[in-house]
C-alpha cells in the first residue's frame, strides 16, 4: 500500500535538491490539493483524458518586458541548477510556468521544490507583482 504523501510549506521544500524520480513517485489529486493550499497563487492542470495531474503551474504579471527577461532568466538558471526543466512561456508583460515530472507522469518531489525555489527567486526581484 502506498503511504499518502504529508503536505509541506514551501520553506522546507527550499532546502531540498531534485533527484532522479519514477512513476512511483508521482503524487495523486489528493496529495496535491493538500500541498496546493501551502502554496499561493500554484495551480494544478490535469488531463482531462486521464483525469490525472500533469502539471504544477502559476503565472506572474509584472508588466514590465524587463522584469519578465529577469524572471526568464532566473527560472532558466534554476532549472539548470536543479536540472529540472520547466515549460515556461511569455509575453511584453507576463511570464507563466509550468513544472512536471514526465518520468513520474505527473507531479512529484521535483516541481513543489523547484515551485517553492522559484517563488523564493521571483520575491526578491524588486519590480515583480503577482
Amino acid at each position: 500500500m502506498k503511504s499518502m504523501k504529508t503536505p509541506r510549506p514551501p520553506s522546507d521544500w527550499e532546502g531540498e535538491k531534485c533527484r532522479h524520480i519514477t512513476a512511483k513517485d508521482q503524487w495523486s489529486l489528493s496529495e496535491i490539493q493538500a500541498q496546493l493550499a501551502l502554496f499561493d497563487g500554484w495551480s494544478v492542470q490535469t488531463s482531462a483524458q486521464e483525469g490525472k495531474a500533469i502539471s504544477l503551474w502559476r503565472s506572474w504579471q509584472p508588466g514590465q518586458f524587463g522584469a519578465v527577461k529577469a524572471m526568464v532568466d532566473c527560472t532558466c538558471q534554476l532549472a539548470d541548477q536543479e536540472d529540472h526543466h520547466p515549460e515556461v512561456t511569455f509575453s511584453y508583460g507576463a511570464i507563466e510556468v509550468h513544472w512536471s515530472t514526465h518520468s513520474a507522469g505527473g507531479i512529484s518531489d521535483n516541481d513543489w521544490i523547484c515551485a517553492a525555489k522559484l517563488d523564493r527567486l521571483f520575491k526578491g526581484l524588486n519590480s515583480v507583482e503577482t
